[in-house]
């Protein structure tokens, strides 16, 4: 008697002498199609049976066939609790959650009356939005079935056109785009930021997968497309001086030199100390000003506020020219000494 691959030999028998396990009550079906049947039915009753039908529209080899094998590999844990947790997590980075986390970094420079953070959320929301307008209009025009679909439906479509729902857009992951444009703004000015940062784009690129949401290549595109969007946004926004030098950034905890210069009037020294903290992201903590002789003055003549339009004002003591003192890692030492004497400053010292 004659057997089939993952059929019972009473079953095979039950096939040969007319009782075919897949003919309904009462119906017909034709006996030459009953072994055909019976395979697809127990394949199609446990997806992770050897036996299982091969997906007919996937490539047979190549770098799709392997994208695709990878992520129902993966699949498998999609219901494991911590995939499951770390994928409820990684939802901070769809498009309205991660809009409003840029919109408070905003508000909050905006309360706190801080330029820099409002600039910073401004860049951010800059990368975010272009990452998801990018991303939405290659969404509409390909459509790739979602790896949840290729684990419960066993269907599968990668091609050019227009979108029908949720299920065919896959590529490429927005969560991804969204995260890794938004991290690497956020790393590029605050570089104290930028491990954990990248580290949470990461984990919400890399979840992904096991969560049956995104193939490999999916994720692959997203980060592409996220670098490059902060990229644009560098370019049309740029950051400050000491983002696009970071190795320049003065910290006030690394100070190890102190530069010093005179300047003849208090505007003068307010000038170049504002210079100094907000073009070369010096903490405002290191730049010191003080009288250089023993009594409070403003200069050796009057400006800005100490004069009014008719003339000098007479209350604003006269005494001697006001230095303006820097400390900074040794490093930046040459640098600080040419701007301040860029800024007017005369007897410009270091020790």
């Amino acid at each position: 008697m004659r057997t089939w691959p993952g059929i019972s030999p009473a079953l095979s028998a039950n096939t040969f002498s007319g009782a075919s396990p897949c003919r309904p009550k009462g119906g017909f079906v034709p006996d030459a199609g009953t072994a055909v049947c019976a395979v697809r039915y127990q394949g199609m009753s446990n997806p992770h049976s050897p036996h299982a039908p091969d997906d007919p529209d996937v490539p047979s080899d190549g770098l799709e066939r392997a994208d695709v094998e990878a992520a129902k590999s993966a699949a498998r844990h999609r219901h494991h609790p911590v995939v499951s947790t770390l994928g409820i997590l990684s939802d901070v980075a769809d498009q309205i959650p991660l809009g409003i986390v840029c919109a408070s970094v905003m508000a909050g420079g905006l309360v706190a009356d801080r330029p820099d953070v409002l600039h910073l959320g401004t860049r951010m929301m800059a990368a975010h939005v272009l990452a998801n307008l990018v991303k939405r209009r290659i969404k509409n025009r390909v459509r790739r079935t979602r790896p949840e679909e290729i684990v419960g439906n066993r269907s599968y479509r990668f091609e050019a056109g227009e979108t029908q729902g949720g299920h065919d857009t896959s590529f490429p992951s927005g969560h991804t785009a969204g995260a890794v444009a938004v991290a690497a703004i956020l790393s590029r000015d605050k570089p104290d930021l930028a491990l954990p940062a990248l580290g949470m784009a990461a984990l919400i690129a890399g979840v992904q997968i096991p969560r049956a949401k995104h193939y490999p290549i999916d994720v692959l595109a997203g980060i592409a497309l996220g670098f490059a969007s902060a990229r644009v946004v560098d370019r049309v926004l740029p950051g400050t001086e000491c983002h696009h030098t970071s190795q320049r950034t003065i910290m006030s905890d690394q100070a190890t030199r102190s530069v010093s210069a005179s300047f003849d009037t208090r505007e003068a020294a307010d000038r170049a100390i504002e210079h100094l903290v907000q073009q070369h992201g010096i903490d405002r903590t290191d730049v010191f000003a003080e009288a250089e002789g023993a009594e409070n003055t403003v200069g050796t003549k009057h400006s800005g506020g100490d004069a009014d339009k008719d003339g000098a004002m007479t209350d604003a003591p006269l005494a001697g020219t006001i230095k303006v003192s820097v400390d900074v890692p040794e490093r930046h030492a040459q640098t600080v000494q040419e701007n301040l004497g860029d800024m007017g400053g005369r007897n410009i010292a270091m020790r």
